[in-house]
């Protein structure tokens, strides 16, 4: 009887779909994956960054992720709930906040936070020259010493704020219950210009760094304690509901951020930065730099590829994967000409 070339296809898919399913066994393909996925890595690691990846297409993909994915409902759904999980977490009971931060880096952050020309300087500084700030602080001055002056009784207390003993008298008795609105404007135009002279005397202190050991000291010594506590102390200032709300809050302004053009250019930015530094440069020595070794490659593909590829056998999702793209090599003229 005639063999024909079709015939000679098919015994040849057969067998090399059978080797292919031996191969995928646990105890071959180990050994396989070792050395293959080294070869690839040594091999990968030659070409430089510009040869493998073009930056547009970087830019692309990132923008394509960070920008134009649509985020599913059930994502920040899911946040919530595993915030809610490790919120109720029984480790939280005995794990202190010291064994998650240690004193070295409470210590450096608070450091960064109190130098000189730091953030909280300038929000010191811009915040308490504010007019809205200035404002706030007249509107305390003014209403602690109406209330006191009410409840007591003292005219005296107020004489720097009124030129006369019957001015006052006449603001606080019975007689006025309500104080006008030119009175009342009066006497908060003084306690403006009270809190100027207050505020000049601030800068001054500020100028003076006399106030940055003493806040330092006090937030040190607030740390101190802090890293004391179980994690579950911060459940008496922060619920569940508020931790929700802040994932929520986040995710909300992740999903404006995104929008923006200003994200866009940051991305753009960022991988021209990096192919400016890396382009010229070898995957290996990039790789090298972030730390990937190939050791750790290995690993992680050693642990991971098995499981998955018994699964796909046990499944017979291996056998239809490699027996579809074989049939069509071995169902080509080509190849059907040359077992002929």
């Amino acid at each position: 009887m005639k063999v024909t070339a079709q015939d000679r296809a098919k015994q040849l898919l057969e067998a090399q779909t059978a080797y292919w399913l031996k191969n995928l066994t646990k105890k071959q393909l180990v050994p396989l994956l070792k050395e293959e996925v080294a070869f690839l890595h040594r091999e990968l690691g030659k070409l430089k960054l510009k040869q493998a990846v073009s930056r547009e297409k970087v830019k692309a993909t990132a923008q394509r992720y960070a920008v134009e994915m649509e985020i599913g409902g059930a994502i920040p759904e899911l946040f919530g709930e595993i915030a809610d999980v490790i919120y109720n977490f029984p480790s939280n009971q005995h794990t202190l906040v010291g064994d998650l931060v240690s004193d070295d880096i409470a210590h450096e952050f608070i450091d960064k936070v109190f130098e000189d020309g730091s953030v909280f300087d300038h929000a010191v500084v811009n915040i308490h020259s504010s007019e809205p700030f200035k404002a706030f602080l007249s509107d305390v001055v003014y209403t602690v010493l109406k209330g006191y002056a009410l409840e007591q009784n003292q005219l005296l207390k107020i004489g720097t704020v009124a030129s006369s003993m019957k001015f006052v008298r006449g603001l606080i008795s019975d007689r006025a219950p309500k104080v006008s609105e030119l009175i009342e404007a009066r006497i908060r135009e003084l306690m403006g210009s009270g809190v100027d002279g207050s505020l000049s005397m601030v800068d001054e202190v500020l100028t003076k760094d006399q106030y940055r050991e003493g806040a330092k000291d006090a937030v040190l010594d607030l740390w101190d304690k802090i890293k004391e506590w179980p994690v579950s102390n911060f459940q008496h200032y922060v619920t569940a509901l508020d931790l929700q709300e802040l994932l929520v809050l986040g995710y909300e302004f992740w999903l404006q951020l995104r929008s923006t053009p200003y994200l866009q250019d940051c991305i753009s930015a960022g991988v021209d930065f990096f192919f400016d530094k890396y382009g010229n440069e070898t995957l290996e020595t990039l790789l090298n730099d972030i730390g990937v070794t190939e050791d750790m490659v290995v690993s992680d593909v050693l642990n991971y590829v098995p499981d998955l590829a018994n699964i796909l056998v046990k499944r017979g999702i291996a056998e239809q994967l490699i027996r579809r793209h074989l049939q069509r090599f071995y169902d080509d003229p080509e190849t059907l000409t040359l077992l002929g």
